[in-house]
Formats: structure tokens, sequence, C-alpha cells
């Protein structure tokens, strides 16, 4: 069963800022499934994809542990936004999380920042 629009705002936020995109992930995004990233991402894809954004900027404070799924969701969302030129960063992420894009190698994709507020000037 497809999740509602309800309950797919357990595991995240959006906000578009000009031409940005601020991605709220939730804790309970280590607890979703696949039905669920690809709701999240058919829900997303038209905002990230439009035209004026050129930036989102994941703000990952709130979330303590990210499995293989949440990763994945970042990684699609990444794909979206680089076929339109656009850029991806992370934010607050803790020391687990910090490693784990490490040990993908990921850091060498996407910029950390220990704010919000730093990633978006970085990318503005």
């Amino acid at each position: 069963m497809v999740p509602t629009a309800a309950e797919l705002a357990q595991y995240y936020n959006c906000k578009v800022d000009g031409a940005f995109v601020f991605l709220t992930l939730s804790s309970g995004i280590s607890k979703i499934n696949e039905l669920i990233i690809e709701s999240i991402f058919n829900e997303l894809h038209p905002v990230i994809v439009h035209a004026e954004i050129k930036a989102v900027i994941f703000n990952l404070g709130q979330v303590d542990y990210l499995n293989s799924l949440g990763l994945s969701l970042i990684v699609r969302i990444h794909k979206a936004v680089k076929g339109h030129n656009g850029k991806v960063a992370l934010a607050q992420p803790n020391a687990n999380i910090k490693e784990l894009i490490h040990v993908t190698s990921l850091d060498s994709i996407w910029k950390i920042f220990p704010s919000v507020d730093e990633a978006k000037i970085a990318l503005a």
C-alpha cells in the first residue's frame, strides 16, 4: 500500500527557499522500507528538478543512524539534482554518519557542513 503524504511527513520535511531545497530528515528515516523511499523520491522529484533549484541541502541533525535505504534516497536525489547541474550538501551529520559517508567515499561527492546556514552560504 502506498503511504499517504501524512505518513511520509514523519520521515522528512521539505522547504524551498529561492534556489535551495532544504530536506530535514527525521530520526524515523532509519525505519524506512523500499516503498517509502520510492514514495518520498516521487513526491520530491518535481520539486528538486525545478529549473530554479540550484542545491539541495540535507539537514541530518535529527538522524542518529542512516541505513542503506536512507543513503540510497540521498544518492537518488543527488542524481536527479546533478542532472540539472545542481549540488547536494549534507549538514549536521553525527560522527557515525560522517564515518559512513567517508567509508563509502561519498565525501568526495558531497560536501559536509556543521550547519545548514554554512552549507547555504558555501553553495550560494
